[in-house]
């Protein structure tokens, strides 16, 4: 096997044991790698009743073809499990070191099953893995673990961990590798956790890559790694990082305020933005392995309330997240929140979309003194947030931490007086930090997206605002961002893109200036799938179709295809004020091109099969309704 190793370690952490799980080439190639080859995994190997959980729950740690080439943008890995915040499929994606470790320690790949007896760690070095103690870790912070870490297995390890917040359980804990690169989203965290599992390690990976063409890889990096880096895209990240373009979206009307109740501030755009926080808090940039972005920040507060050590600075998501949406214009409390939520091993973007939730609720009578442990929540009080909320939720403690925790949908189920009308997800995701009403695909994308409300489960985003243009697949559309026209077909092909992209791995800021050509011909010269573009969208298709099928086995229907009332309402200020989402026509369009059932929310078992997915479509056609 060319590229990928063919060799994937399956661990269960009650007995101990190890074994590897060699699967045939011709799998690889059908489902590209990555999320694709996951989603294979789980569902022939998933206990579809296993609460997400229990010992019986499976996590899946899976690379791509590409990676471990030395080419920007593809020292990316993905998580496959059952979310504990949606309790539908869960996915992440991280980029950073821990991904060609992975590859050069001799594996494509990890199945987690079981729970171990005590904490522990997961030790992979050069083609074998072993379970170690780690009872000195458990309790510890992302960071302080990260550095035990190193001392104990070497400056060259690298290595995967939780913190506080997925050793108790959190819904939406994270995993991180080097206290920096998150697989941030649906409670990746809380699984590792559940299975007694503080940390991941690759102690040395001194293998080699088995290339298909190893000459053609060569010129391709030579080719393509300029390219990248000199992008417009590319010098923007690496200038001012994911904030870059912060005002910018303020102006289109994409970046949601006050818990998506407004949508412009000039000032605020301008005290959060990426120029903002690299000429006051900015030290230095940092990278993903082999990639000339540099995207990364690193940061540093001196003084004040909000003092932070030289360390990782705050994404986009995150400035936004714990600034505009809790209107707060306070940079320096945005680069502590975010080195908290790291510590404490929490996503970002539903930690901070839960407390902007709290914020209204409290504002409105519905969330009261009693119900909060008289802290009050209140717009831009981002001392309270740092100092107590965050703590309390990472460690579901008192009454706000246990509310809180449990993410914005559960709470606002739980507290009732319809709140859950204003909170901002899908399938129980929070939403990421660009608002529909500034991308009315954006409304769509979020719904169908298999593991909740996301803008990088497919390709609408770039496409949508141009960022990107396909003509080896007919798209070339000049698409308006404030209109329903044309995103359902637009719709089509990014979701086919994106499974492409999130099984190979791709960064999705890195590869914006590659072609689909380009694509094909860098999987076919590193693993040798013989792909045409045909091929490899039809394969980013099946991705996609199968990840629908899993969630209809957890019981997802069209129905939950949908978004919040707060997510469908016209903007209230700025220039997308008053403008009305078409929302049924965009997925009604959508199902229909999807040849999607319109209650069960799956493709048609005649497209299933034709997707080479027979058996799939007997499972799912089979269940009565």
């Amino acid at each position: 096997m060319k590229g990928n190793t063919g060799r994937i370690a399956d661990v269960d952490l009650s007995s101990g044991t190890v074994s590897i799980l060699q699967l045939p080439e011709e799998t690889y190639r059908r489902y590209i790698g990555g999320s694709g080859l996951a989603a294979r995994l789980f569902w022939d190997r998933a206990d579809f009743s296993a609460d997400p959980l229990s010992p019986e729950a499976i996590l899946i740690l899976m690379n791509g073809p590409l990676t471990g080439v030395k080419l920007s943008g593809v020292s990316r890995m993905n998580a496959t499990a059952r979310s504990p915040l949606t309790g539908g499929i869960a996915e992440s994606s991280c980029g950073g070191h821990f991904p060609p470790a992975l590859r050069l320690a001799g594996f494509d790949g990890l199945i987690l099953s079981g729970r171990a007896k005590s904490p522990s760690v997961l030790l992979i070095e050069n083609e074998s893995v072993s379970v170690r103690d780690a009872g000195n870790l458990w309790g510890m912070g992302v960071l302080e673990c990260t550095r035990e870490l190193k001392k104990t297995y070497g400056k060259k390890s690298t290595s995967l961990v939780i913190g506080p917040a997925g050793e108790n359980g959190v819904p939406f804990a994270c995993i991180l590798n080097e206290a920096h690169h998150a697989f941030g989203r649906c409670g990746m965290g809380a699984v590792m956790g559940a299975k007694n599992l503080k940390a991941l390690v690759v102690q040395s990976g001194a293998g080699t890559l088995s290339l298909a063409d190893p000459d053609r890889i060569k010129s391709l990096t030579r080719e393509l790694n300029p390219r990248i880096k000199d992008y417009l895209i590319s010098q923007i990240l690496h200038d001012y990082g994911t904030s870059g373009n912060l005002e910018g979206h303020m102006y289109d009307g994409d970046v949601p305020m006050r818990n998506w109740t407004s949508s412009y501030d000039e000032e605020m755009a301008s005290a959060l933005t990426g120029s903002t926080l690299s000429e006051t808090y900015l030290k230095k940039t940092a990278t993903c392995a082999y990639c000339a972005v540099a995207c990364k920040r690193i940061v540093q507060v001196d003084e004040g309330p909000f003092a932070v050590d030289e360390g990782p600075g705050p994404e986009y998501e995150t400035v936004v997240a714990f600034g505009c949406l809790q209107g707060s214009p306070d940079l320096a409390a945005v680069c502590k929140a975010a080195r908290i939520c790291n510590d404490l091993g929490m996503d970002t973007i539903s930690a901070g979309a839960t407390i902007a939730w709290a914020m209204e609720a409290y504002e409105k009578g519905h969330l009261s003194d009693e119900q909060t442990g008289g802290i009050p929540l209140i717009w831009g009080d981002m001392d309270t947030v740092v100092r107590r909320i965050l703590p309390m939720m990472a460690a579901r403690d008192g009454k706000l931490g246990a509310l809180l925790s449990m993410g914005s949908a559960a709470a606002a189920r739980s507290i009732g007086a319809d709140s859950i009308a204003y909170t901002a997800q899908s399938k129980g995701l929070e939403a990421p930090m660009h608002d529909t009403r500034g991308g009315h695909g954006h409304a769509l994308a979020y719904a169908v997206s298999p593991r909740g409300a996301c803008h990088v489960q497919s390709a609408m985003h770039f496409m949508e605002t141009g960022a990107c243009n396909y003509p080896e697949i007919n798209f070339e559309f000049d698409l308006e961002a404030l209109t329903h026209v044309k995103k359902a077909e637009t719709m089509v092909l990014a979701a086919a893109i994106g499974g492409i992209e999130n099984s190979a791995c791709l960064c999705q800021f890195a590869d914006r200036s590659l072609t689909l050509p380009e694509i094909v011909e860098l999987i076919n010269a590193a693993a040798g799938y013989g792909y045409d573009v045909p091929a490899m969208m039809e394969a980013g298709m099946r991705v996609f179709s199968l990840k629908r099928c899993i969630n209809y086995r957890f019981g997802f229907r069209a129905a939950d295809d949908d978004l919040t009332p707060r997510m469908k309402e016209p903007a209230r200020d700025g220039d997308t004020a008053g403008i009305e989402i078409h929302f049924d026509e965009m997925k009604n369009q959508f199902y229909e091109l999807m040849q999607f059932d319109p209650a069960r929310g799956v493709p048609s078992r005649k497209k299933l099969i034709a997707l080479g997915l027979a058996e799939e479509a007997e499972i799912v056609w089979s269940q009565e309704e």
